[in-house]
């Protein structure tokens, strides 16, 4: 059923059949908004397809503010398995269309919204808001969501800007600076963040309130956080001085010491327009949205006056000394590699039996996800716009599945071995005319990984060299889950990578993710073969390399394996 029947049947269900239906607005995810009017009444729908979004955390906040008497959308009816929400409609007065046509107005539009964030912050922030029939838990604004966000820069904006991706040492010296300064305001458990509050997610309203949209990503954290969301607009320019008032205003209001608050300001301003110059070039990267581009100049322009703060000068002369100063122009993005990938799905799954009686193994699911969504994920999640997937057992059934998804990233073309299993190097040969000539990821649909720090396909990009044939993903034997018996390869000290032979203490499993050049298959004439044959070759060569991974493994493996699998992804 397409997305618009699902939409009129859920209007049909709560008596709005037959309401006309007209876009109002789009954001940089994957919701959509439509004014939705059936005579005398008028709503709004949010669009939010579940397999990108969650509708949960939206009820619950915007509940939790209409307790607080703000004006957030009430929830007028819900689907939450389908991602649809019926909302009050509060009206197309956004700050930003009341401001273009009088500027006049901000101080006091801008004071009224300080006022808001003021009440908030006067209220403890629960750690659960109820949405209906369950909970929804509130995260913490603490240091780990604090670098994972500065890392969109490091790992996104600037490989885009540079064509080269930042090593690993340079990388480390930009979070343990980041440290250094996030540790005055990480720990801050103050009020509800919304993160978003600005110009184009705020209304004037009729009764003299301030409506407030887009806030599902709220977080427990710094009171200074959505003032700087406010006075540091990545789409309209406040004006400096109203930016001063209201950043003293709020600090007297809240009985802060003004030196310190502004401090905090300058802290979390830095990392909130750093964090935005990152996801306006991974909206671009990623999703293919290049209308954020123009924008990041007055993104770096905030941040510059952000770095006039003292507690800053180690983060911008790190910024003033690494990143090539192109800053008051749109991104023009370099395009970095790998950009394809095969997963490899056409195994006959014999060791999940009687799982695989009636499925094949890639399509056995996972914490409510099959393996070979995960895997897709994965790559979209990193950026890769082309995946081949191999097929043989249940082959119709991948069939069925690629041609269900809704995602688009990346773009799946399947490889047949229906009629003969050409085993894992005998695979990747055949689907070599769809992967390019330049390196490509190889994944395993058996195994599903969690990061620590830097995802494991940017953390592979950014290690591969011209003097490597492979680079694969390591797993250190004794933190391998499911998977047991001798290491695959020793590894030197250069990331160099023997076979274990008959040794039976080797040091490292093969994570069953690499980067390999489609050089590797030169001169191989068989066509049913293991990719075992070309890592002895490379190994051989010196040219085969490996990378420990930096994160939890679990390879899928046997019935019993699922289970506990899903038990470690809990935490229990």
């Amino acid at each position: 059923m397409q997305r618009s029947e699902k939409i009129s049947l859920f209007l049909k269900d709560i008596g709005w059949e037959g309401a006309e239906v007209t876009p109002l607005a789009g954001d940089a995810s994957f919701r959509r908004y439509d004014r939705v009017v059936l005579r005398d009444q008028k709503a709004v729908l949010m669009d939010a397809p579940p397999e990108f979004e969650d509708t949960r955390p939206f009820v619950a906040v915007a509940n939790y503010l209409c307790e607080l008497d703000l004006a957030a959308p009430k929830i007028i009816a819900s689907d939450l398995n389908q991602g649809f929400l019926l909302l009050e409609d509060l009206g197309d007065d956004l700050f930003k269309t009341v401001l273009e046509k009088d500027p006049t107005q901000e101080p006091a539009l801008y004071k009224k919204a300080v006022d808001e964030l003021i009440l908030i912050s006067k209220f403890e922030p629960p750690s659960k808001l109820p949405y209906g029939e369950g909970e929804y838990e509130l995260k913490n604004y603490d240091m780990d969501l604090l670098l994972t966000e500065i890392f969109l820069f490091s790992d996104w904006y600037y490989p885009a800007l540079t064509g080269k991706r930042l090593s690993f040492k340079k990388r480390q010296e930009y979070a343990d600076l980041w440290k250094n300064v996030l540790a005055k305001v990480s720990r801050a458990k103050e009020c509800l963040v919304l993160r978003d509050y600005h110009a184009e997610n705020l209304l004037v309203l009729e009764n003299g309130k301030i409506g407030m949209l887009d806030f599902q990503d709220a977080v427990i954290g710094h009171a200074a956080y959505d003032l700087v969301s406010l006075l540091q607009d990545a789409r309209r320019d406040v004006d400096p001085d109203t930016e001063e008032k209201m950043v003293n205003y709020m600090a007297d209001k809240l009985g802060r010491d003004k030196q310190m608050f502004k401090e905090h300001y300058a802290i979390l301003g830095a990392q909130r327009d750093t964090k935005i110059i990152g996801i306006f070039a991974r909206l671009f990267l990623r999703d293919g949205k290049d209308s954020y581009l123009k924008l990041i100049p007055r993104m770096w322009g905030l941040l510059e006056r952000c770095f006039e703060h003292p507690v800053l000068v180690d983060i911008k002369n790190w910024m003033d000394r690494e990143v090539p100063n192109q800053r008051s122009i749109p991104l023009n993005p370099q395009i970095l590699g790998p950009d394809h990938a095969m997963i490899l799905a056409a195994g006959l799954g014999k060791r999940m039996k009687p799982l695989t009686d009636n499925i094949p193994k890639p399509l056995i699911k996972i914490a409510g996800k099959t393996l070979l969504a995960h895997s897709l994920d994965a790559l979209a999640a990193a950026g890769i716009k082309n995946a081949v997937v191999n097929k043989h057992h249940f082959a119709e059934q991948i069939d069925q599945f690629i041609a269900k998804r809704k995602d688009w990233r990346p773009k799946v073309t399947l490889s047949d071995e229906s009629d003969e299993l050409l085993d894992s190097g005998g695979g990747v040969k055949k689907a070599l005319p769809l992967l390019g000539k330049n390196p490509f990821f190889i994944l395993n649909s058996d195994m599903l990984w969690t990061n620590h720090n830097q995802d494991a396909l940017l953390r592979l990009a950014t290690a591969w060299r011209d003097d490597m044939d492979i680079l694969m993903l390591l797993i250190k034997r004794h933190e391998a889950f499911g998977h047991d018996g001798p290491g695959d390869f020793h590894m030197g000290q250069d990331g160099r990578l023997t076979l274990r032979g008959d040794d039976p203490n080797s040091d490292y499993f093969y994570g069953g993710v690499l980067i390999m050049r489609p050089e590797c298959f030169d001169g191989i004439e068989e066509k049913i073969f293991s990719l075992r044959k070309i890592f002895r070759n490379s190994a051989a060569k010196g040219r085969l390399f490996g990378l420990t991974h930096d994160g939890s493994w679990y390879h899928v493996g046997t019935p019993e394996s699922v289970k506990r699998t899903e038990q470690l992804l809990k935490g229990e």
